[in-house]
């Protein structure tokens, strides 16, 4: 492997400007993954335990607890794993926070609390509509869906253009947990 530092001509040393650049990349992205990682665990446990708790509850009753599905964007075609933890929020009667772990490629990220009101449809189902603010990258998601006992199928929209849907389902006991 040729060194990125390299005698030229002169004598003195220099950087070549692509490995300069994989290096920061590198670098980077290293980065990332270590500041990630405690938001990422504490995730996992989260996750865990719901599951564990819904797994001795036996079969759910109503839409709080762990989710495990997919999101997919219609805009660019983009879709990954999507984690989510249905808690009733406190003091706050028929409103629920919605915690969310996503996965594009290798990446993980995020753990979002989207809290929205459910309103209880005539069939048992759920409907469910709100927005919240993510990080600046990614601007303002609103959220439209249904859910049920069993099925958490909903679309989202971006004000930064994108859009797409999501589905979820409870989770089963071999395959509770966020991978790792």
């Amino acid at each position: 492997m040729v060194p990125s530092w390299v005698l030229n001509l002169a004598g003195g040393l220099s950087l070549d400007s692509r490995d300069m650049t994989k290096h920061f990349c590198r670098s980077l992205l290293l980065l990332c993954v270590v500041l990630s990682l405690p938001s990422c665990l504490s995730y996992h446990a989260r996750f865990e335990k719901a599951a564990a708790e819904a797994a001795v509850a036996g079969e759910p009753k109503d839409i709080t607890g762990p989710w495990k599905g997919k999101w997919k964007s219609q805009w660019n075609g983009h879709e990954g794993p999507l984690w989510c933890i249905v808690t009733p929020t406190p003091e706050k009667p028929g409103v629920y926070d919605f915690r969310y772990r996503a996965g594009w490629g290798v990446l993980e990220f995020g753990n979002y609390v989207h809290t929205i009101p459910a309103q209880k449809n005539p069939d048992g189902s759920y409907s469910v509509k709100g927005e919240m603010a993510l990080p600046k990258l990614f601007g303002t998601h609103s959220l439209e869906g249904k859910l049920d006992a069993q099925a958490f199928d909903a679309s989202y929209k971006s004000d930064k253009g994108d859009h797409g849907i999501m589905i979820l389902r409870r989770p089963d006991g071999a395959n509770a947990a966020p991978e790792e």
